[in-house]
């Protein structure tokens, strides 16, 4: 006990002795804690781009089974891709880059249109105007004629304002080329599974 007591007297005595070296050790302390946030970092936000773009893809293979998304859901609720890609810079080629780039850009416009069929759905239902001369609903009608009867049928079809939006989000999502299982992810999911003392 008394060896303990005198070993903790004589520390104060140990470290103005060696103020050198205590200082390396406590930047070097602080570099590798630097370093280490750095790498977690990194490694977080590319388990979080990893799961993003899966979540992508499945929602767009469920459209392409049932033709329908769920308004409700979109497919990026998140875009760390966007908020990190500067992390990734060094382990990426160029053309790995504009692979996840275009990626995340088509998943985002078919998330605007799927909020903009969203928003014309939940709209109140507004009452049809009748104009005065016409006495005619403003839809769009089709004159057909029956020969045989020489009686003029009216076929009334509604106009679908959403039917342009509609093709454009088809159209897109056919179009998206999957990359969940293509070796650029597979670099990011290097990176997500890189331990702590892999610090390059």
């Amino acid at each position: 006990m008394i060896g303990i007591l005198k070993y903790i007297q004589n520390i104060p005595n140990l470290l103005n002795n060696n103020v050198g070296v205590v200082t390396f050790l406590v930047g070097f302390f602080a570099i590798y804690l630097y370093l280490k946030q750095k790498k977690d970092h990194k490694r977080d936000a590319a388990r979080l781009i990893l799961q993003e773009i899966r979540y992508a893809e499945k929602q767009i293979r469920k459209y392409k089974e049932f033709g329908q998304y769920i308004l409700s859901d979109r497919l990026l609720p998140t875009n760390s891709w966007n908020q990190n890609i500067h992390l990734f810079v060094k382990d990426l080629k160029e053309t790995d880059i504009d692979l996840i780039n275009n990626f995340y850009a088509k998943s985002t416009y078919i998330d605007i249109m799927i909020r903009k069929i969203s928003d014309w759905k939940t709209q109140p239902l507004k009452s049809l105007r009748l104009p005065s001369s016409l006495d005619q609903p403003s839809i769009t009608a089709q004159q057909n004629v029956d020969p045989q009867q020489n009686i003029g049928v009216q076929i009334v079809r509604p106009l679908d304002p959403m039917q342009n939006t509609q093709k454009i989000l088809k159209d897109v999502s056919n179009n998206i080329e999957f990359i969940y299982n293509t070796p650029v992810v597979e670099k990011l999911r290097n990176i997500s599974e890189k331990r702590w003392y892999h610090l390059v």
